[in-house]
């Protein structure tokens, strides 16, 4: 009987241990997924603002929490969806927030991008340099250009978004759509309403001159959702709107506020000293 006892009573501890962690890692969880999270920069895209192999804190809940949309084993894309909502926000991005977001193309992928263009302004890329609603659009205090070459207004680069919109250093002028717009057809670029539809979860497709969205023909869209135009610091290395179009506020995520730890990729893990860029810490991104 006492052997009993004692058993149960050992059986009783590893249970609570096992409750106060599961709690432990719920309560981790919940604050990673709505208040701060850490995320790793894997490009230069957003040099020099932002270097490769930046770790950052991202705010998570200035732009309105998200809870989690997928269950799933980390680190790898096993697992599935679930319904998501989002709790009231602070403010909405604006021009010149540093984004965190899902990669329209691929949203298992966190991209890192600066806001240049919110819902209803019109951005355009004259000579390299950024307008939008036709106001100069200041160059970050970190950006920078590594080609010394611009490319003509006269050709268009195959790979713009959307078709026909010139290149990444001569651009648009396009318009960034909001909640409540109407897109018809020929006031707009076919590729622009593919896109903004598609973002919204429904099928597209062009018939007859019609727009055919799930299904239904239509002769016009109303916008969903409010669309942000991101595009990177380093102007000639970041594969961003220009290239891909733009990004929804459902796919928003939080805003990047500081660098915890910065590894240079390119030095060897045995000169751990020189690999680490101490001088990074604690860098407020702007």
């Amino acid at each position: 009987m006492a052997k009993q006892t004692k058993k149960q009573a050992k059986n009783s501890k590893v249970i609570q241990e096992i409750k106060s962690w599961t709690l432990i890692i719920l309560i981790a969880l919940g604050i990673k997924q709505t208040i701060i999270a850490s995320y790793h920069v894997p490009t230069g895209s957003m040099e020099n603002t932002i270097m490769t192999g930046d770790f950052l804190f991202g705010n998570n809940f200035i732009y309105g929490s998200r809870t989690p949309d997928w269950i799933g084993i980390p680190y790898t894309r096993i697992g599935f969806h679930i319904p998501w909502f989002r709790l009231p926000s602070m403010k909405e991005p604006e021009q010149g927030d540093v984004v965190i977001f899902k990669y329209p193309e691929d949203p298992y992928v966190h991209y890192v991008k600066r806001c240049v263009a919110a819902p209803g302004q019109t951005i355009e890329v004259i000579d390299k340099k950024v307008y939008v609603d036709g106001e100069r659009f200041s160059d970050p205090e970190h950006s920078k250009f590594i080609r010394e070459t611009t490319f003509s207004k006269y050709w268009n680069d195959y790979s713009i978004f959307p078709k026909g919109a010139g290149n990444q250093d001569n651009y648009g002028p396009i318009y960034v759509p909001k909640t409540g717009d109407t897109l018809r057809l020929g006031e707009y670029p076919t590729q622009l309403l593919k896109n903004v539809v598609e973002l919204a979860q429904h099928s597209f497709y062009i018939e007859n001159r019609k727009m055919v969205i799930d299904g239904t023909t239509h002769d016009h869209y109303i916008v969903e959702q409010d669309h942000y135009f991101m595009m990177g610091d380093n102007r000639d290395n970041s594969l961003d709107s220009r290239f891909w179009g733009f990004v929804p506020f459902n796919l928003v995520v939080g805003r990047a506020i500081i660098v915890w730890l910065s590894v240079d990729k390119e030095v060897p893990l045995y000169r751990f000293t020189q690999k680490i860029r101490w001088n990074r810490f604690g860098k407020i991104v702007s």
